[in-house]
């Protein structure tokens, strides 16, 4: 589905000055610019994005939309194995960091499956930072993603059941803790934990959560802490998650589901997964 999108783009010449046009060119970007070369470096992989990903997915079965007549309330059939999942995000990271990434919206006709019901394929539990929208970074769309988002990629009483609802109601088969580098949040909670720093109210609340994996991280003594704790507590937050609730144990215990933390690097545009 995703490679089917990026090739009608770039048929109908309309990724490039969507993407221009999303980075302030305007609708007539001029190749000499820098960004207009980036546009133009990004139609150019588009073939060999859909290639690679023809080959990796070709085993994969298509998501289809809802039939009209399903009732609203009905649990979908899980249709994508965790493995299969894992693999869709792995290769839309991959399309993004090489800067072909579609930008195309989703048609009124797929918004209207939608209304009918959703069948995301995995969960991403990420960070509040504007930088790092899971859609854009997996190169997703409108249905695709489950998304959690909360500075530091903390997971309240609320976000746990938002994430059974997915696994149980929605049927996703993964479930990924995303954090990325130079997450202000963890940097926060390092600076309370090892500096004694002050923070008020909320604020506090919200460093709290993640200052037990700075204090982990700090054992090994590691050249950048903040880094390193950042990379624990995405770790720390996914195993914590496995043993969470009944529900996402069971479906992990019978391989139904999967749950694996990475961490985006805000240079490169690339995820690193732990699995």
């Amino acid at each position: 589905m995703v490679s089917r999108r990026l090739l009608l783009g770039a048929l109908a010449g309309l990724a490039a000055p969507a993407l221009a046009f999303a980075e302030g060119d305007g609708p007539s970007p001029s190749l000499l610019t820098k960004k207009g070369r980036r546009t133009s470096s990004a139609l150019k992989h588009q073939a060999t994005d859909k290639a690679a990903l023809d080959r990796a997915m070709a085993s994969v079965k298509p998501m289809e939309a809802e039939p009209a007549h399903a009732p609203a309330a009905a649990a979908p059939a899980q249709e994508v194995s965790p493995e299969e999942a894992l693999g869709r995000l792995k290769h839309g990271n991959a399309i993004f960091a090489r800067g072909g990434a579609n930008l195309m919206l989703p048609t009124l006709a797929r918004v209207a499956e939608l209304s009918r019901g959703q069948k995301p394929f995995a969960v991403v539990i990420g960070c509040a930072d504007s930088r790092t929208a899971p859609e854009l970074v997996f190169d997703c769309n409108l249905g695709e993603l489950f998304v959690i988002r909360v500075a530091g990629s903390t997971v309240s009483r609320e976000g746990l059941g938002s994430i059974v609802y997915a696994v149980e109601h929605l049927g996703a088969p993964l479930i990924v803790v995303l954090g990325h580098t130079k997450c202000g949040a963890v940097g926060a909670a390092v600076d309370v934990a090892k500096k004694h720093s002050e923070l008020h109210g909320a604020l506090h609340e919200m460093v709290l959560p993640i200052i037990p994996a700075v204090l982990e991280a700090d054992e090994t003594h590691p050249a950048d802490l903040q880094d390193a704790a950042i990379r624990r507590n995405v770790r720390d937050i996914a195993g914590r998650l496995k043993v969470a609730d009944g529900v996402l144990a069971e479906r992990i215990e019978e391989g139904r589901l999967k749950v694996v933390s990475a961490c985006y690097d805000l240079a490169t545009g690339v995820v690193s997964f732990d699995a």
